[in-house]
């Protein structure tokens, strides 16, 4: 990797700020901060342990001010945590040995699926629902399954996490979106203690990435806990479309323009 110049710095930093701002709302700042990594010059298997350095400190970020303000129930969900933070580590390890092609090829039909759910049901999440799976069952469950993905893949994993918890936790858009955070972060730690130790990150980069994520995710946690949940349904569809749309084109653009 060559030398960066003071611009490329100054994007890592923006882009890090936009980054944290957008996933503290809604999930899927990895859309804008790993594009960026791979922009300014950073290699594919570098960009993907220096982005989980910025994740770490956005998602911690947002997860603190929530905590702060009441919002995350810590003895429903410290089991998607734990095993948050254990199965992003497994995920991490098992893409080092294995072709995730076929998981990514699929993955934008899945967060389409995902998309036209939240968009058809206009009024998901606007109230606390009725609770369709136990606590003790749905956190153990979804920590290990998102967790996993997050330290495998990645994208979307807010997204998961939030409309889950709303559809089968009963939770309203603002509480799950406070939720997600802490087992986002688990996760995110996870991953990154293993980039690390494989020496997979390019540290000086993520961390200047990460103090832009730190401004843009308080910015952004602030604004969900002034605003009512309604606030963050636009907010969520744009960044799920996004991120349908992207990889999409990741994964089929050369096929239809090639």
């Amino acid at each position: 990797m060559s030398e960066l110049t003071p611009v490329a710095w100054i994007i890592i930093a923006l882009g890090g700020l936009l980054s944290g701002f957008i996933d503290s709302i809604a999930g899927g700042g990895g859309l804008i901060s790993l594009p960026i990594l791979l922009a300014v010059g950073i290699p594919p298997h570098f960009a993907i342990g220096t982005n989980k350095v910025q994740s770490v400190f956005g998602s911690g970020t947002a997860a603190w001010r929530y905590f702060r303000q009441g919002l995350i129930p810590w003895k429903r969900i410290w089991p998607g945590v734990v095993m948050s933070l254990i199965a992003s580590v497994l995920g991490a390890w098992t893409v080092r040995r294995i072709d995730a092609g076929a998981l990514e090829k699929g993955l934008p039909f899945v967060l389409l699926a995902l998309l036209f759910y939240v968009a058809l049901k206009k009024d998901l999440g606007d109230t606390e629902s009725r609770v369709r799976m136990p606590s003790g069952l749905f956190y153990p469950a979804a920590g290990s399954l998102f967790g996993f993905y997050d330290g495998f893949l990645g994208p979307g994993t807010g997204s998961f996490w939030t409309v889950s918890q709303v559809s089968l936790a009963g939770m309203n858009l603002k509480q799950a979106t406070a939720a997600t955070k802490p087992s986002n972060f688990a996760s995110n730690l996870g991953a990154l203690v293993f980039f690390l130790i494989a020496g997979q990150t390019v540290v000086m980069v993520g961390l200047v990435m990460a103090a832009g994520q730190v401004m843009g995710a308080w910015m952004g946690s602030h604004l969900v806990i002034k605003h009512r949940p309604r606030f963050i349904r636009p907010f969520f569809i744009t960044v799920v479309a996004a991120t349908v749309i992207k990889l999409t084109w990741n994964q089929y653009g050369p096929y239809l323009f090639g």
